[in-house]
């Protein structure tokens, strides 16, 4: 007889460990406290466990990383819940496993791309529970989140919900996870916001618990989970979640029907069970690629100093800082994320001393690998550090050595000025980083005052900071923002500020319409298309106009309510 599979789960706390028992499994379910590096072998030999599989989930509080992985003989698995926040650090930690699993699909090819040996998709679940008849429901609508200054979009939502149905939305922010189960499974339908364009958690709860959830558009990611139109409705600004909502109420049987088959998916495809199955049936067949021995320490320490760089990691800066410098120094392709994860944390620490040695050696060799990501964006840190960005920790300013890295990267220098280079080249940099499609750092609080630029949208702020107003960087970062699902509140500022620098551009104004009906607030789109539409027939370019809102209206639902002024 064959002995049950010994599973060993990680803040895997829930109904996972229930499903896998289900499945014949033995399970070892530990979730620690404590943040900081837990020493994984002597853990399981506390517990005398020795597993086949060791899971680790994204713990979304204080984080928690494990060592000694490379002395287990496990599968040695990690479930990223929000690559779309962190995959600044679980890119190099995500080296330490055999395999990724990761919530959220879009993020995959970037996890993939920083070396993670086998990535796969595996959404989270939904609860598993009876259907309530609409009958018995007592919200028309309802929704349970915080709100905040940090999370703008959402209030706007609230405050459109409640506008549109006076009396009949519900607002719960402080529920734990059965009475929130308890309100979804009293309420019709629930409006989503998600931070950054992800398919998150709400979906599957509320779906799972019989709402017709109100979707954002997501594409098809989404669509692939719950079928639009069939088991959600998808709304892809103010005034389509508004349409969506009228139908619901003059349409109950509809409603219910939508509901019940959200529900019924819900319990086919997405239980805890279902996710159980394709973690063992992954798990079979992956094979043993994660990092041994020294490269193990290089990406452990690697992702502790991306956790430092964000302040998520406060008072062990000097540990690691010394720990990245006592790694050795190989001639290949992770000498360019060692460097960098130096000069950064170097920077952080205020370690001028260090980061002075390392530029005038990055500057009097070769630059390593200065085609690829990694080494653009040590390319950037150089040049960052030369230029004096960063706040009080930076380095005297060298404008030469900047433009010297800069033309080492392949980027097109400045036109020479009485001034500082820094604007232009951070222009520069921030497109030559667009071409090479590296990511927002969505989850990095980034601050011009302490923190080096790593992205595009962090180097046109970081312009923006040194020269207020500059009509260039206002372009390309509100079209950045635009590229960037859940930017919308930011893009709002940007995009105003643009209108008033740049007057007589009516698609500043238009721009800023669209991304007003994004962020759920049509009466400031209705003002802000009519002022465009009127500055753009000032200017005889009504066609112009007309073409452009053809193109991004292609329901007419905007035109429809322009028309109604």
């Amino acid at each position: 007889m064959t002995p049950p599979l010994r599973i060993c789960l990680v803040h895997a706390v829930g109904p996972l460990g229930p499903a896998l028992q289900q499945l014949g499994c033995k399970v070892l379910s530990l979730s620690p406290e404590q943040s900081g590096v837990l020493n994984m072998p002597a853990e399981l030999r506390r517990h005398g466990f020795a597993p086949d599989i060791l899971l680790q989930r994204e713990r979304l509080g204080p984080r928690l990383l494990l060592a000694g992985l490379e002395d287990i003989p496990a599968t040695r698995i990690f479930w990223a819940l929000d690559p779309h926040l962190n995959a600044f650090w679980q890119a190099p930690y995500a080296r330490l496993f055999d395999l990724v699993l990761s919530t959220q699909k879009r993020w995959m090819p970037y996890l993939s791309a920083c070396g993670a040996p086998r990535v796969r998709h595996l959404p989270w679940h939904a609860p598993d529970g009876p259907f309530v008849p609409f009958a018995k429901r007592k919200h028309l609508a309802g929704f349970v989140g915080r709100l905040g200054p940090t999370r703008p979009a959402r209030t706007w939502l609230v405050e459109l919900m409640t506008r549109l149905l006076p009396g009949g939305f519900a607002l719960e922010d402080n529920l734990d996870f059965q009475a929130m189960l308890d309100f979804y499974r009293n309420t019709v339908a629930v409006p989503n916001e998600s931070i950054t364009g992800e398919v998150n958690f709400r979906l599957f709860e509320a779906a799972g618990c019989g709402c017709v959830v109100l979707a954002q558009d997501l594409g098809q990611e989404q669509a692939e989970l719950f079928e639009p139109g069939r088991e959600m409705l998808v709304c892809a600004d103010a005034l389509e979640l508004a349409e969506n909502l009228s139908l619901l109420a003059k349409s109950p049987r509809l409603a219910e029907a939508l509901g019940r088959a959200a529900w019924e998916r819900a319990q086919a495809h997405h239980l805890p069970l279902a996710r159980a199955q394709t973690i063992l049936r992954e798990a079979q067949n992956a094979p043993r690629t994660g990092a041994v021995h020294h490269s193990a320490r290089l990406w452990l320490t690697l992702a502790l100093a991306a956790l430092c760089e964000a302040e998520r990691f406060s008072g062990h800066g000097e540990s690691i800082a010394a720990e990245l410098a006592a790694l050795p120094q190989r001639a290949d392709q992770t000498t360019p994320l060692l460097l960098n994860a130096r000069l950064r944390l170097a920077h952080s620490l205020g370690r001028t001393a260090e980061i002075y040695q390392i530029l005038q050696l990055l500057d009097a060799d070769p630059l390593p690998a200065p085609d690829t990501n990694h080494g653009l964006v040590l390319a950037l840190t150089c040049c960052a550090l030369c230029l004096g960005l960063g706040g009080p920790n930076a380095p005297r300013p060298d404008h030469s050595r900047a433009l010297r890295f800069a033309v080492r990267a392949k980027l097109p220098l400045p036109p020479p000025t009485a001034g500082s280079p820094a604007v232009p080249l951070l222009l520069a940099w921030a497109a030559r980083l667009e071409q090479a499609d590296i990511p927002a750092r969505g989850g990095f609080a980034f601050d011009v005052a302490k923190h080096l630029p790593a992205t595009a949208d962090e180097c046109l702020n970081c312009a923006l900071a040194l020269q207020p107003g500059n009509i260039p960087a206002l372009r390309a970062i509100t079209a950045n923002y635009a590229r960037q699902p859940g930017a919308e509140a930011l893009n709002l500022g940007l995009l105003s500020e643009l209108g008033l620098r740049a007057p007589d551009d009516w698609r500043a104004g238009f721009a800023l319409a669209l991304v007003n009906l994004q962020a759920f607030r049509p009466g400031q789109a209705l003002e802000e298309m009519r002022l465009a539409q009127r500055l753009a027939q000032s200017q005889n370019q009504a066609e112009s106009f007309s073409q452009a809102l053809a193109q991004a209206d292609a329901s007419g639902r905007l035109r429809r309510a322009l028309a109604q002024q």
